[in-house]
């Protein structure tokens, strides 16, 4: 229990930290690729997690070994992690409101690789260094000032992708993949991870081809939008073929269930849902929330969405296997649901950030 609690600990720093630092250190041009690129990197992990499952699973036998060598390998990363921390430059803008311009102007030379005297080093050196003294006239960026009202509109647009992230019900499927498979009729347990395995590559496959776009061609609001069509009808159809797989098999779907074509059906949907979720709202919440805070209230702002984005995910936990037991096809169609209400609202009150600096967005 303490390891939990000091892990969650890590990981919940990271989720907040890790966005913010990548759009601070990041260029225009770049910033969505980064921000997707910290996704590939979550998803890739979840994926390695699935297959070491599986492995464990089928080569190691029953006993503490076969739980310990999953968890005992997340030192690894971890150690890396602590490591790599001691090389990496201090966020540009942190740098610029404590007022050291000299280390901002070596920091972000050094992150472009071009001269201190580049005509572009200049010119985002000064958009850094105006923006820091606004806000350092502005506020102390206390959390009061989150209720001002332009804060708070931000605010509430940062917890509302958060909260809709979650209920996209991906974290369902990441928690509850073995469960769901074995729910459509897959007739082993080898079998359900073996397919959550697949659903993590597809995963990691398409959040990889979203890095190549995300900034070229598609903005941060219409990338969501496409997605939750692309989840809408992956759930709803999900949602069918159980109902009619349970109506099939006497109002009850388990591991001696005769699925036949409606049960792939099912399973090609999850990992048709897991295509649209990698390329919208996995990535792209993450890039949104990074980018639309002002400096002074960027990290206390990014702390509190986060917060809520990992109580939803603990309500989540909780939720859906009651969910999966008392309404069962009722929880996809929920889900579908779902993404028509976050794909409303990412049209109706969601700005485009996509190509703006930091510092043009904030005006």
């Amino acid at each position: 229990m303490a390891g939990r609690f000091f892990g969650g600990m890590g990981i919940g720093a990271c989720s907040m930290l890790v966005p913010m630092y990548v759009a601070e250190i990041a260029p225009r041009g770049l910033r969505g690729r980064l921000g997707t690129l910290w996704q590939f990197l979550i998803v890739l992990g979840i994926m390695v997690s699935y297959w070491v499952d599986y492995g464990c699973l089928r080569h190691v036998p029953v006993g503490n070994t076969q739980w310990r060598i999953p968890l005992g390998i997340q030192i690894a990363p971890g150690g890396i992690l602590m490591i790599g921390m001691a090389f990496l430059p201090e966020s540009l803008r942190w740098l610029a409101l404590r007022g050291r311009k000299d280390e901002v102007l070596k920091n972000l030379s050094k992150l472009r690789d071009l001269p201190t005297d580049h005509p572009d080093i200049i010119q985002e050196l000064q958009e850094i260094e105006d923006a820091a003294e606004m806000d350092r006239q502005a506020s102390s960026g206390k959390w009061t000032e989150l209720f001002e009202r332009e804060n708070l509109h931000r605010l509430f647009l940062g917890i509302m992708l958060q909260i809709f992230q979650q209920w996209t019900g991906s974290n369902a499927i990441n928690y509850y993949g073995p469960d769901i498979f074995r729910s459509i009729g897959l007739s082993s347990n080898d079998t359900e991870i073996l397919a959550t395995g697949v659903y993590g590559a597809v995963k990691v496959a398409f959040v990889f081809i979203t890095f190549f776009f995300v900034d070229n061609r598609m903005g941060r609001r219409q990338t969501l939008m496409i997605g939750s069509v692309i989840q809408m009808v992956s759930f709803f159809v999900l949602g069918g073929m159980i109902l009619s797989l349970e109506k099939d098999n006497g109002g009850v779907l388990g591991t001696n269930a005769t699925v036949g074509a409606k049960g792939y059906v099912a399973m090609v949907c999850i990992y048709i849902f897991a295509i649209g979720y990698e390329i919208s709202w996995g990535p792209i919440v993450w890039i949104v929330c990074s980018e639309i805070y002002p400096t002074r209230v960027r990290a206390i702002s990014l702390s509190l969405t986060t917060a809520f984005n990992w109580a939803m995910n603990a309500t989540l936990a909780k939720v859906v296997p009651i969910m999966m037991n008392d309404i069962s096809y009722g929880t996809y169609f929920f889900f579908g649901a779902m993404s028509v209400v976050m794909g409303s609202f990412a049209y109706l009150f969601l700005p485009e950030t996509r190509g703006r600096s930091l510092e043009e967005i904030n005006e």
